[in-house]
């Protein structure tokens, strides 16, 4: 069921504003859906600003403002499908694979800390257990804690995505050996919410440059002491226009940055991961990629898009990006919600969120969007070579990012070899000649994960 503030199903969304049908007249830039599994349904289209531009470079992950048009209101919610990688798309923005710069990923259980920036939030109280304001007049301040509450809850299967891209890998690889050399992203083992500041210090600028929002994120982790694994969320109050995010040309409705990037500059304090989130229920539809959303639905599918990039880039561009510079969820964030690999409904155990899908590298033979992952990560072994009557044996290199048990099993061995079902272990003497496809299969509690290989046995 949905949070407290969102019971009844979704509110109409009010009619548009002045800005938001400039918005509408101005965007030129079409999705770029380049599967037409993923092409809006009903004759739906979709447009976005361009929130990257010449002296913008420090807007890494910027989210576009989106506008719908002939769209057929969104009336199902689709939630996450059982399976590893269900709900996967070929691909969104090009088919070219995340490539590892060299430079740190989060790779303990993450922390969120929300940074509520200015006097204008108001008085606080408990909505549903967490804090809200006077001045949040669409709850969205305990909205955003509820849905960091909740991930890793549920056997949730979208924050599995992430693990597959670690630190330590060669400059330049698309993947991550399992090895303790290779730091993965974690899934979330406690709480990812780490905490929650109303910044009443002063008014949060009406419109904020993007120095003063950065220096707000420092200012934030030096308020939490800066422990470790940490990104810093600043939320700007209803009726603000920070960095210009209500540019007609330019608009974005979020985006990530470190702190002591140099294209900003004049922050003082440490250098951290930060997301300079505006009010996002200011502009409705405007950046949710469902034609029809609840007043959060983009806040959330947002946030879940600055959060994985985060994770996985948070010096940009020193983590994972491709060739283009995209990261994690840019790659995605053109697929219209509800079609395959696109944005889903989520249920965890503090309610019902948006969450955009992800890029994943391991999809198939080059990569795509999905919504879910296997929790369970295997190394290809590759081809193996053996001898007959010599005795053989491979590891199999696995790990379960949510801690759980593991089982194997395999078809396809070379005669005379069996797996050790409680250990990955492949042994025994080859008793015939010949090439054999392999598969072994890793399960877990939510499914299986199976890896093929060629082992070829001579003379």
């Amino acid at each position: 069921m949905r949070p407290p503030w969102g019971t009844g199903g979704r509110r109409p969304r009010a009619a548009a504003s002045p800005m938001l049908l400039a918005l509408a007249a101005l965007a030129i830039v079409v999705g770029l859906l380049t599967d037409a599994a993923v092409r809006p349904a009903s004759g739906a289209t979709l447009t976005t600003t361009s929130p990257t531009t010449a002296g913008h470079s420090y807007r890494h992950g910027a989210v576009p403002l989106r506008h719908w048009s002939n769209a057929t209101p969104q009336t199902s919610s689709p939630t996450q499908t059982s399976g590893p990688g269900a709900g996967a798309a070929k691909f969104a923005r090009g088919g070219n694979p995340l490539l590892y710069a060299g430079g740190p990923v989060i790779n303990g259980s993450p922390k969120v800390f929300l940074v509520f920036w200015g006097t204008q939030w108001g008085s606080q109280s408990l909505l549903g257990g967490y804090q809200a304001f006077s001045g949040d007049p669409q709850h969205l301040a305990p909205n955003l804690q509820a849905f960091l509450s909740g991930l890793g809850t549920n056997g949730e299967l979208w924050s599995a995505i992430v693990t597959q891209y670690c630190q330590g890998a060669l400059i330049g690889a698309r993947s991550c050996p399992l090895l303790p050399s290779a730091d993965h992203v974690a899934y979330p083992s406690s709480s990812v919410l780490g905490g929650v500041w109303e910044d009443t210090r002063a008014a949060s600028p009406a419109a904020a440059t993007a120095t003063q929002i950065a220096q707000e994120g420092a200012d934030a982790a030096a308020h939490f002491s800066h422990p470790a694994n940490s990104q810093y969320i600043v939320v700007s109050p209803t009726g603000t226009d920070p960095d210009g995010w209500l540019d007609p040309v330019n608009g974005y409705c979020a985006y990530h940055d470190d702190t002591q990037d140099p294209a900003i500059g004049g922050v003082t304090g440490p250098d951290v991961p930060y997301t300079n989130m505006p009010y996002v229920p200011d502009v409705g539809a405007a950046c949710s990629s469902f034609s029809s959303p609840g007043p959060n639905d983009g806040a959330d599918e947002t946030l879940s898009h600055e959060y994985a990039e985060t994770l996985t880039d948070p010096y940009p561009s020193s983590g994972w990006n491709d060739r283009s510079g995209s990261e994690i969820g840019d790659k995605c964030e053109n697929l219209v919600g509800g079609t395959p690999g696109g944005s889903i409904y989520l249920t965890l155990s503090t309610g019902t969120f948006v969450v955009q899908g992800l890029w994943a590298n391991d999809l198939g033979t080059h990569g795509g969007c999905e919504n879910v992952h296997s929790s369970v990560l295997v190394a290809n072994p590759g081809k193996q070579r053996g001898s007959l009557s010599v005795p053989a044996s491979l590891q199999i290199s696995a790990l379960d990012v949510r801690g759980l048990s593991l089982t194997y099993g395999a078809l396809g061995l070379p005669t005379g070899l069996v797996v050790s079902p409680t250990t990955g272990l492949i042994s025994g003497t080859p008793l015939h000649r010949g090439r054999f496809h392999a598969t072994v299969d890793v399960i877990d509690s939510s499914g299986t994960t199976g890896v093929s290989f060629v082992w070829v046995i001579g003379r």
